[in-house]
């Protein structure tokens, strides 16, 4: 291994360094305030932060900063930092990029990869996925391997995430079947040929289905863990084995069949003991806290039998065949008009979407819905719906895999199952190590990095430990992309064969061959405690627009280092510029997240920053209701103000409202007083007037579409007016609007000055975001509610997310979350979604699925 590196740190050459842009790589021990550490000396030679990124790899910390940087500068700079690293017991490494051949990163479409196996993860396994993904000329961004998706860890399964870019046109049946010519294997195929289950669908903003998603499944051998119909034949005393199957290879009509003249009773007798498979619970549950709809979907099952799964489950559809009975028995034979089921899945499932208002590319189906059908047909379900995650109980024994197929972790799964159901194998406290003791092994830990990023660079990097199979294995890999076009790579191999060395010597051999570099960081990446990074974990993001400074960063950074808390990954939201970065934190037990909201507080106020602070838990992606006020935070008047201006009572307006602000007035007795002021005029001409010069907030727009195409619920409540919080809803398209109403004399068309109804007070507005919390059937704790006033702190304090938006300072005082930047839209950093998919759920008309074709 002496061949990857010295240990020690060599000044690299800069002659013909070609502009101010400066990268610098670093790796070694993980411990707090290591960023902080450089970023000092960014802000000290007055550089910028144009782009970091952080991952660990073990007990080891890889990271890079793109750095912009006056031209005299940059060999003090280095130097500065070369002692820094030694200091820190680091290594570092420099890079100036040509900036001629940095990339567009927002080039193509990108697909998300889940690959999760109940066996040990191989490089043989990665390879052979990039293979696929080369074939198709897609380049590899992202590779997650938490350690909370490693066996080792949860007890139930291995899962690597792969995100990548895609050119435009492919179709994702191209990447999952194989292109129709079969020049290329599809990522199944791959996935299955090593022990290894394979799901790929568009990116479209998070990792994890959507609430506005249809969650479809089989019932034989996916929510029933046998063949509902071989149930029955053997509470009868048939033998299911016996059946011939005729010319027709109808299965399900023949074992049919053999229960002519049996008592439909029999039914009743399957259902005492009727078998769920392990995990149902706990999928069916999750899908639901998230706000999907569920359906069976089944080609053999009784009617009966999947009333009761959908009854035990709470599924929303069953869609079955009907058996025949006469006299209390079978008649061997289906009836009705769905006899022919199998072949109408297509339309069905379009059916159930459309009833929903879901687009079908959110129509998730689970089993083996392609199986029988003809490969044009398989590629159109591909296209038209998806993804499509495989089940079958004979092969998998646990259906939480879908789960982790779909994006959710480890540490998600086990905190369903610590909700309300033990339901599965998981290990709900980390077990031994799943890796073999023998034949005898050695583990190697290194970062592999290069200066750019291809097609096919995967398959460059394990050409020559694909060959070993399981010989080799892959305890975790990690890679990250960033703007200036490079990628770096962690690896933690173990090597189950004779002369272990020599495999990774080759391996060294490869990367350089393909002018990568390849470090050896064991000694600083071997032990630690991977539960430390997960038992108080948070998740703290930065906004400050137009750019993040150096020094808001800096400060951000070194508050974060002096309370001993320690970065476990860094990650920028924000497209082009540093205008957004997410840090995932682990905070040492003795610190309370309230204490030190508070110091990010003061931070947030001396830079003219937002800053942020949530537990990344399951909580965080669970929330499916959004309720904003409407003055001064979706729109930038006030519209009692607007009133009066038209009627011509503003300075009487302003004189009450000056005396409600200063605690002489209630929010009633407030209200009441300037309503009484428009009495006599036209309530209709005034309105349109109001209406046709609503100035909405800067994101507004961009906010709610997002939100909607996200399967968000979305409402308007205002103390102020219903027509012009109507007017918001239509312009927004949010589902619900509450307001007061101004009673109008029916025969003169004016306004009497007073108003009609129940008033919307602070403390309506708390019930109001509960009731429509009520509604919708989530959890209170599931709502995002955003506001600006006084009246609006109780219902900011009730949701689980409350937002001040640009709000008065007795507001932001009281308040956990603040957003002083003008737009409205850096509400979905909260939410975790970056502005690249922003950008793309905002295509307003354009279908998720329409936007690659």
């Amino acid at each position: 291994m002496e061949s990857m590196a010295n240990g020690g740190y060599t000044e690299p050459p800069v002659e013909g360094s070609s502009g101010n842009i400066l990268v610098f790589r670093g790796w070694g021990a993980d411990k707090p305030g290591i960023a902080q550490a450089f970023l000092r000396i960014v802000v000290e030679h007055q550089s910028e932060v144009l782009d970091m990124a952080q991952f660990l790899l073990g007990g080891g910390l890889m990271f890079t900063f793109v750095l912009k940087v006056a031209d005299q500068s940059s060999i003090g700079l280095m130097k500065s930092l070369s002692t820094c690293a030694r200091e820190q017991g680091l290594q570092l490494s420099f890079h100036f990029p040509d900036a001629h051949q940095v990339p567009d990163t927002d080039d193509g479409p990108e697909a998300i990869i889940s690959v999760v196996s109940p066996s040990a993860v191989t490089p043989a396994l990665i390879m052979d996925i990039d293979k696929v993904l080369y074939g198709h000329g897609c380049v590899v961004l992202e590779i997650e391997h938490r350690s909370d998706n490693m066996k080792e860890h949860n007890g139930d399964y291995n899962k690597v995430q792969i995100r990548a870019r895609c050119p435009s046109g492919l179709r994702l049946a191209s990447l999952v079947l194989g292109p129709p010519e079969g020049k290329v294997e599809g990522l199944q195929k791959v996935g299955w040929e090593h022990g290894a289950e394979v799901t790929a669908r568009w990116w479209d903003a998070m990792n994890r289905p959507n609430g506005k998603s249809l969650m479809v499944f089989g019932l034989s051998h996916v929510l029933c863990p046998e063949d509902v119909l071989d149930l029955v034949l053997k509470e009868a005393g048939i033998d299911p084995s016996q059946v011939s199957v005729s010319d027709s290879g109808n299965v399900a009509e023949e074992k049919l069949a053999l229960l002519r003249g049996h008592s439909t009773s029999l039914l009743k007798k399957v259902m005492e003991h009727l078998p769920f498979t392990p995990g149902a619970k706990v999928v069916c549950s999750a899908m639901k806290r998230l706000g999907c709809r569920l359906a069976i979907l089944t080609n053999t099952g009784m009617r009966e039998i999947a009333e009761y799964f959908k009854q035990q489950l709470g599924v929303d559809y069953v869609i079955c065949r009907d058996v025949e009975e006469k006299d209390g028995c079978f008649t061997g034979r289906y009836t009705g008009e769905l006899q022919d089921v199998k072949f109408r899945k297509a339309d069905l499932l379009k059916l159930m979407a459309d009833r929903e208002g879901i687009d079908c590319r959110n129509v998730i189906t689970v089993g083996e819905p392609l199986k029988g059908l003809k490969a044009a047909n398989a590629r159109l379900m591909l296209e038209c719906f998806g993804p499509n995650v495989y089940f079958n109980s004979t092969k998998l024994q646990d259906l939480t895999i879908v789960l982790y197929l779909l994006g959710f972790s480890g540490s998600d799964v086990r905190a369903l199952r610590k909700r309300r159901w033990d339901d599965g194998p998981g290990a709900l406290e980390p077990s031994g190590s799943s890796v073999p003791s023998s034949p005898p092994s050695k583990r190697f830990m290194v970062q592999v990095s290069g200066l750019n990023r291809v097609a096919g660079q995967l398959q460059s990097i394990f050409t020559p430990l694909a060959s070993l199979r399981s010989d080799v294995q892959l305890t975790t890999i990690r890679q990250c992309s960033l703007q200036d076009g490079g990628m770096c790579l962690g690896l933690d191999l173990t090597v189950l064969k004779e002369k272990p060395d020599s495999v990774v010597k080759d391996l060294v051999y490869a990367c350089q061959k393909e002018g990568l570099t390849i470090m050896d960081v064991n000694d600083s990446a071997k032990d630690f405690n991977w539960l430390s990074r997960y038992h108080n974990r948070y998740v703290i993001t930065l906004v400050q627009k137009p750019n993040i400074s150096s020094s808001s960063l800096s400060e951000v950074l070194s508050t974060i280092s002096a309370q001993g808390i320690n970065i476990i990954k860094i990650e920028r939201l924000s497209a082009r510029d540093i205008a957004s970065l997410q840090f995932t934190v682990g905070l040492p037990d003795n610190l309370s997240s309230d204490d030190f909201a508070k110091k990010m507080v003061e931070v947030s106020k001396n830079h003219g920053a937002d800053i942020a602070i949530q537990r990344d838990d399951l909580e965080r992606w669970m929330r499916r209701l959004v309720v904003f006020d409407m003055d001064s935070t979706l729109i930038q008047q006030e519209v009692i103000d607007e009133l009066a201006k038209l009627a011509g009572v503003e300075t009487k307006v302003k004189e009450i409202t000056e005396a409600a602000m200063r605690g002489e007035l209630d929010f009633f007795g407030s209200l009441k007083s300037r309503v009484a002021l428009l009495k006599g005029h036209n309530a209709e001409q005034l309105f349109e007037k109001v209406k046709a010069n609503i100035v909405f907030t800067p994101g507004a727009k961009k906010l709610c579409t997002c939100l909607k195409r996200l399967g968000f619920k979305t409402a308007v409540i205002s103390g102020g007016f219903l027509p012009v919080a109507q007017e918001v809803q239509r312009y927004l398209g949010l589902d619900y609007a509450f307001a007061n109403t101004l009673e109008v004399d029916e025969t003169t068309g004016l306004l009497t000055g007073k108003t009609s109804g129940p008033v919307v007070t602070p403390q309506r507005k708390r019930q109001l975001l509960a009731t429509i919390a009520n509604v919708e059937g989530c959890e209170i704790q599931q709502t995002i509610a955003v506001g600006d006033g006084a009246n609006d702190i109780p219902m900011l304090h009730a949701a689980g997310l409350g937002i001040a938006f640009c709000a008065k300072p007795k507001v932001q005082e009281v308040s956990q979350f603040r957003i002083n930047q003008m737009d409205l839209s850096t509400v979905l950093f909260l939410i975790g979604i970056s502005e690249r998919a922003m950008d793309r759920l905002s295509e307003e008309g354009v279908p998720l699925h329409r936007q690659f074709s």
